[in-house]
């Protein structure tokens, strides 16, 4: 079967659906905390402050560790929602740039003109297979450092144009990149007090309306969409050639029919992307691989 190297594996880039993964995974554990928090404090309604804790939440009945008060307990849930809006911060920070530094370096990988300027397309496949230490990842690093103005030009240096240069999307970005710093470095207080406190007393957590952090969400969705959208097409399957690339070393039906590895490599990838490759495409794909 003919393997067709720049047709994309089922119309995306396996660094998108991994994205799209983290993406959704955090939607759904988020929007079922905020289900048992309205829950939670709906239960608290016909009660005061200083009601027991223990009169609205059988868990603190004869537990120590429980606010006392319906007071104490609102003051530590509501501290405890601020936090994991701020870790919500962090995961939608970690998980965009572990996109963009993956797509992209499948994107240079995969035609290495892109370094020198652009030009006649290059299948960097061959790289891949003949040369062990083929890896472009140190052209990507400006792309996930530093503030997002600075990560759009190295960006349009690379590829001709960023999906996400137009200033509102850098402002956004960089509210995300700050807030993600300041949590990271110091559980969500300013980074500035980390050399030396100006103060030591426990400061609040900063509040992130949860408006502000579903923009966030929404923000990091477009910004992802707009990049696999302009690269895919330079991806191509180089994921996939990749994947191929690191698996057939450790087969051990290597000296068997392509038929047999095939099989071997489509169960491979499936417990690596939850997707077979099926054996009569893979089979396309050895063929273009030894063909190298």
């Amino acid at each position: 079967m003919t393997f067709n190297r720049y047709a994309l594996f089922e119309s995306r880039t396996l660094a998108w659906r991994l994205f799209k993964r983290h993406h959704t995974h955090l939607n759904d554990i988020y929007w079922s905390y905020r289900t048992s928090f309205a829950h939670a404090f709906a239960g608290t309604r016909g009660h005061t402050e200083s009601d027991a804790t223990e009169a609205v939440f059988e868990f603190a009945k004869n537990n120590r560790r429980a606010a006392p008060t319906l007071g104490e307990w609102c003051t530590n849930y509501l501290a405890f929602d601020r936090w994991t809006h701020m870790a919500a911060v962090v995961a939608i920070a970690g998980y965009l740039e572990t996109f963009i530094a993956q797509i992209a370096t499948a994107a240079l990988e995969s035609d290495p003109s892109h370094v020198f300027g652009g030009g006649p397309r290059i299948d960097g496949s061959v790289y891949l297979k003949h040369n062990p230490k083929y890896d472009l990842y140190s052209h990507v690093e400006p792309l996930v450092r530093g503030d997002w103005q600075s990560r759009s030009a190295a960006y349009t240096r690379l590829f001709g144009s960023c999906p996400y240069s137009n200033p509102t999307t850098i402002s956004d970005l960089e509210r995300l990149r700050t807030l993600r710093n300041d949590a990271g470095h110091s559980f969500g207080r300013d980074i500035n007090s980390m050399s030396f406190a100006p103060a030591w007393l426990v400061q609040k957590l900063p509040n992130i309306a949860e408006k502000h952090l579903t923009a966030l969400l929404a923000v990091a969705e477009d910004v992802a969409w707009k990049i696999e959208s302009q690269l895919a097409t330079m991806v191509g399957q180089y994921e996939v050639v990749k994947v191929f690339h690191r698996w057939r070393p450790t087969s051990k039906n290597l000296s068997a029919s392509p038929r047999v590895l095939a099989k071997e490599f489509s169960v491979h990838f499936n417990a690596l992307t939850g997707t077979p490759y099926g054996k009569n495409p893979a089979i396309g794909l050895i063929s273009y691989y030894e063909s190298l």
